[in-house]
């Protein structure tokens, strides 16, 4: 979970550097260049897996682990530290291991460390939706090159859930030395490693000796956080950076124009939503959040802030996810005649404030802006609390939280149904990102508990009913269906933006 949780966000450190529009100062790429320079807009939170949870973090994790299997930007699944994996009846798994992979400490890769990373993950408060369903008791690991375990239940997900950021595979005995050292000291499989993390500025990772795959194009990969939009559009232009992620809708002409740069595009599986908390406040009256559906004009808000990038958001679930049933789902014109009306019959005053957080970057700060006006035309004020993506986060999921209403996008890094209403809706995910709503309801939780574990003949009509559900009682209102839009020199070749937000970088060659 972009994921995608989805949740969305960006970051840093800047140039001060005018910006050119045609031509401005990127250079094409010498052929003994070997490193590759990356803007984001947020910095990782923890480089352990298992506690990461943002497209920030993962796209660093990415370089330094491997999971079992991956699911490539195609949408493909590929083996990737598994050599294959069989399924004897619906809850047995046999995985049987590539050999000769090491950890960038030397060690070998085992079938205990599967087992080990495995039943860490299953334990963790972030994923243990995901993998707490294998049976602890029955992981045989008596062949080093073949790990064999059981899942309490069946589960149509979890062989794409191996692909999960979350499950890449860690060294049993370094972890067990010290569980807390993966945070800041990672010890993976993967091509890269870590060797400098200066939080919220950049990150520096180097080849990793001991890596098991083809050798990338280069040995050094930097990481720079740049959390204003338009100074990581500088940095690409002045040839400062190689690649800038996240580039704002109304900067992408800047690098389209500029004939040293190209501009990556692709809808994405995120969901970007306004969360309205439903546990105390305004909105703990469902008229209220219905009215917010009469009260905001969200074509106009996509409109004046993405500029024709994205898509108008219906429901829940990305279309591109299996089961999404949000292209037949209409949204509600304005009428603010209506949404004065709810608001009357659910005791909001006019007048009322609503506190409304986000993330400091640009495009979110916009939309809170629009929001503002847009409910003062209700009777509404708006106090809007920007702040940097960590600040943020830890703020929406205090036990004592004072937002009313947040502004995020979450995209499940599993391309499943299960997963974007679970993680945002379940009753078991209050307070967890992104279901920072504190939004539950039992008749969800049983519907999405029967998804995962029905046939695939018949979860179709058990996710729309799941959908339906969740539109009805509008714990958020649904914004756009994201894109990605990304800058990079054009001497940047073999790079595919991943639609769930995060990217293996280390494929990418220099022409």
């Amino acid at each position: 979970m972009k994921k995608k949780f989805v949740a969305v966000a960006l970051a840093m450190t800047m140039l001060l550097t005018a910006c050119g529009g045609g031509g401005g100062g990127a250079k094409t790429a010498e052929k003994d260049k070997d490193t590759l320079v990356i803007a984001q807009a947020s910095d990782a939170e923890s480089m352990d897996p298992t506690i990461q949870n943002s497209i920030y973090a993962e796209n660093i994790i990415k370089q330094i682990y491997d999971p079992l299997v991956v699911r490539k930007p195609d949408g493909t699944m590929e083996n990737r530290l598994a050599e294959s994996i069989e399924q004897p009846d619906d809850v047995t798994y046999v995985i049987k291991l590539k050999e000769g992979v090491k950890f960038s400490n030397g060690e070998d890769f085992t079938s205990e460390d599967v087992a080990y990373t495995l039943n860490r993950v299953a334990q963790s408060d972030a994923y243990g939706y995901i993998f707490g369903q294998i049976d602890p008791n029955s992981y045989d690991t008596s062949d080093p090159h073949v790990i064999k375990f059981k899942l309490k239940a069946p589960d149509a997900t979890f062989k794409a859930a191996l692909s999960h950021p979350a499950a890449s595979m860690v060294d049993k005995a370094t972890t067990e030395k010290d569980p807390e050292a993966l945070g800041t000291n990672p010890v993976g499989t993967g091509p890269f490693k870590l060797d400098d993390w200066k939080k919220l500025d950049n990150t520096a990772l180097s080849y990793n000796e001991n890596y098991w795959g083809e050798k990338p194009a280069f040995t050094k990969m930097v990481f720079r956080i740049i959390p204003e939009d338009a100074n990581r559009v500088i940095e690409l232009d002045s040839g400062q950076a190689d690649i800038a992620m996240e580039v704002a809708p109304n900067d992408a002409s800047k690098v389209e124009e500029n004939e040293d740069l190209a501009l990556y595009t692709k809808l994405d599986n995120s969901v970007h939503f306004i969360g309205l908390t439903v546990d105390r406040g305004i909105f703990k009256d469902p008229k209220a959040r219905e009215a917010m559906t009469y009260a905001l004009d969200m074509q106009a808000i996509i409109d004046a802030v993405y500029m024709g990038h994205g898509k108008i958001a219906t429901g829940p679930v990305n279309p591109n996810i299996p089961y999404s049933v949000s292209d037949s789902i209409k949204p509600e014109k304005r009428d603010i005649e209506k949404a004065k009306a709810l608001l009357k019959e659910s005791g909001v005053k006019e007048g009322d404030t609503i506190k409304l957080y986000v993330h400091d970057q640009q495009d979110r700060k916009d939309m809170a802006t629009i929001i503002q006006s847009q409910l003062a035309e209700v009777g509404l004020k708006v106090e809007i609390n920007a702040m940097e993506w960590n600040a943020y986060m830890s703020a929406l999921g205090k036990a004592d939280h004072e937002h009313d209403m947040f502004i995020m996008s979450w995209s499940p890094s599993i391309v499943d149904p299960h997963y974007p209403l679970y993680a945002t809706y379940a009753t078991a995910k209050k307070g967890v990102g992104p279901n920072f709503m504190f939004y539950g309801n039992p008749e969800l939780d049983a519907l999405i508990e029967k998804g995962l574990r029905a046939p695939e003949n018949e979860r179709a009509a058990v996710y729309k009913e799941a959908q339906e559900l969740v539109v009805k009682e509008h714990p958020a209102i649904f914004a756009l269906y994201g894109e990605q839009i990304i800058g990079a020199q054009k001497y940047i070749k073999n790079f595919e933006p991943d639609p769930c937000g995060s990217n293996e970088f280390y494929h990418i060659t220099f022409e």
